[in-house]
């Protein structure tokens, strides 16, 4: 009987999308190393073998907020010390993004106060695996009149990479209300082509973006004016960056207020939009829900709500691995007991909720909040959030990594 259990347990584990129930390593951990004042607005990535990296801002460059990193292991250890990403100091440095490919290179892009010579412009730095740089500090954004941010990077499995971020209004030729712009990048940092625009119709606000192992991309938005019903808007893109149709609404609910979309993607180049439906005037409480889309676009189900509990939650995050399996991450308000606490909730490759919500953080005293996720390929995930007070000084930056748990039948080898 204990054969036959193991042999079932065996096919199951090679299964096309199979997931174990995940745990969490050990306990959560204080990623940055300098505590003074704030620590912000975190973001982390994964390679292939679940190295990560997280960056944030922090007033440690000393003028102000600039951008900072930490380095781990798989197994959590850190990779060498705290360092500091932007070169440029005057002015502020802000709202970090960072994204890896399959051997470790990394790349960190960033909102830059004044560098480019107007307002606001995106910035970015290449990393190979050790931490290095490859190369100076760069900027992004080819239009430089009035303000560029909000950024995202996405990269693919051999570093080639792609960065989206909002334009403000007035950008020639197109004039009128922000959109969406974006630049391809080989993985040596040049660049393929010039900036392009994502979005074909009126706004575009607060990019995500999310790239396949191949290079093929999907980047979703915030669509719509306050006061208005705003949506979720998204577009494929190939490896080469032509578009791969028009731009598509990704929510089903309609007259409401969607924003904030966070998007991932699997090996195969399925993925999974999620975002915030809130208060259509005001948009400050809501619920969190979401949407999977197969490789060539066309919806995986009806639309779904993430959250099941009567708190209200915002700041969403999402993380796929190699097979499709996903977990999505999110601040909420009063549920740990004090403040504001971050929760997650997994699915499986099919859309199928595993288990129950869970929260990710262990100490709840005051806020914990501005989540972010990644995954492997093989399903291990890492959720970083910036915590209120813990490290000491202002806000910190924590972590809780999660691994897939083998029953314990695989253990025994038939013995019962």
């Amino acid at each position: 009987m204990a054969r036959v259990r193991l042999i079932i347990l065996a096919v199951f584990l090679f299964l096309p999308g199979a997931a174990w129930p995940q745990g969490p390593v050990g306990p959560e951990f204080r990623v940055n190393t300098y505590t003074v004042s704030d620590q912000q607005r975190p973001s982390v990535a994964a390679d292939a073998a679940g190295n990560f990296v997280v960056v944030w801002a922090s007033p440690g460059d000393g003028f102000g907020p600039g951008i900072f990193g930490q380095r781990f292991s798989s197994a959590g250890i850190p990779l060498g010390m705290e360092f500091r990403i932007n070169t440029y100091v005057t002015g502020t440095q802000t709202y970090p993004a960072v994204a890896s490919d399959g051997t470790g290179n990394f790349v960190v892009v960033w909102r830059s106060d004044g560098q480019d010579g107007w307002d606001d412009g995106v910035f970015g730095q290449r990393y190979d695996a050790s931490g290095s740089p490859l190369g100076a500090e760069f900027r992004v954004n080819a239009f430089t009149s009035f303000d560029q941010g909000s950024p995202a990077v996405a990269a693919d499995s051999a570093g080639n990479f792609v960065v989206v971020w909002s334009s403000d209004s007035n950008q020639p030729p197109y004039g009128g209300p922000p959109i969406v712009m974006g630049q391809r990048y080989a993985s040596s940092g040049s660049p393929l082509g010039t900036e392009f625009r994502v979005n074909d119709t009126s706004v575009g606000v607060a990019p995500a973006v999310a790239m396949d192992p191949v290079g093929n991309f999907v980047v979703a938005w915030t669509k719509g004016q306050i006061g208005q019903p705003i949506d979720i808007a998204g577009r494929r893109f190939a490896t080469t960056g032509a578009p791969l149709g028009p731009e598509f609404q990704i929510n089903t609910t309609a007259n409401s207020y969607e924003v904030a979309p966070d998007v991932a993607v699997d090996a195969s180049g399925n993925f999974v939009v999620v975002w915030f439906n809130g208060d259509v005037f005001g948009g400050l409480f809501g619920d969190l829900f979401g949407q999977r889309f197969s490789s060539n676009g066309a919806p995986l189900g009806p639309e779904f709500r993430v959250t099941t509990s009567p708190y209200d939650q915002l700041n969403l995050r999402v993380g796929s691995d190699a097979a499709g399996n996903f977990v999505v991450a999110w601040r909420s308000y009063a549920q740990d007991g004090s403040g504001q606490g971050v929760f997650g909730q997994r699915y499986a490759s099919d859309g199928t909720p595993l288990g129950t919500e869970f929260r990710v953080n262990t100490h709840t005293t005051l806020d914990q909040k501005s989540p972010a996720v990644a995954a492997d390929p093989a399903g291990n995930f890492v959720v970083v959030w910036e915590c209120q007070s813990q490290d000491g000084s202002g806000n910190g930056v924590f972590g809780q990594r999660y691994r897939p748990i083998v029953p314990v039948e695989l253990t025994r080898f038939g013995v019962d």
